[in-house]
């Protein structure tokens, strides 16, 4: 199995519009609410170390007035960081004064709009796509124009090495792409099976993830 093909056995399931030609370069289109829901990878140079591949789902919101928000995946360090800036004036917009310390504590949130962002993080759909999601990150950004336009992204913050690893407790199959091109069927059946019970999923919660961010920022009033 590569990206391509665990991603096409999810579209079999779940429909979308789906995108893809060579390896690696697959995308999924989703509707929710009305709103296109898109998934596919990011592809990050790393020089010599070669390219890092990221997941990543995207949606569009309207909102009355300019945010941005990110949200790291969750760190051991990041509580430590937090009682830091919790003893001193905000830094660059990091703030730890969030509340909901279950979800905040191993994570750095950078916002300039706190209370706003205290609204957002009183969703519990938000908040419990959060603890389903530890290896995410999430961020919301305005767009151009002046209607309110801002993509909502929610990232794995471990890259897919090779599409065959274990970036954040994907599977994308044991062997890349060999199982896929030589395997027997037996091989090609059983990693069809594994990618249903482990990618499927991991898929549901990272896109449940993004549609929680479109909720949480969309809820209430700027």
């Amino acid at each position: 199995m590569s990206w391509n093909s665990s991603l096409y056995e999810y579209h079999k399931k779940y429909g979308g519009q789906f995108l893809a030609g060579e390896l690696d370069d697959g995308l999924l289109i989703l509707t929710w609410k009305n709103r296109p829901l898109v998934v596919d990878l990011s592809m990050v140079n790393g020089g010599r170390s070669g390219t890092f591949s990221y997941i990543r789902a995207r949606a569009p919101v309207t909102l009355a007035k300019p945010y941005e928000l990110t949200i790291g995946a969750e760190r051991t360090l990041s509580g430590g960081v937090n009682t830091v800036l919790k003893s001193v004036s905000a830094i660059a917009g990091y703030s730890a004064d969030f509340g909901c310390p279950e979800v905040t504590k191993k994570r750095l949130i950078r916002a300039e709009n706190v209370p706003f962002t205290k609204l957002v993080l009183s969703s519990l759909d938000f908040r419990n796509a959060l603890l389903a999601c530890p290896n995410d990150k999430v961020s919301v950004r305005p767009g151009p124009g002046d209607e309110g336009l801002h993509l909502v992204t929610v990232t794995t913050a471990a890259a897919v090495s090779g599409l065959s690893g274990d970036g954040g407790g994907w599977y994308l199959g044991s062997r890349g792409e060999y199982i896929t091109v030589f395997g027997t069927e037996e091989e090609k059946a059983q990693e069809a099976r594994q990618v249903a019970e482990q990618f499927f999923p991991r898929m549901d919660r990272f896109l449940a993830l993004a549609q929680a961010a479109c909720g949480a920022v969309t809820q209430w009033p700027m």
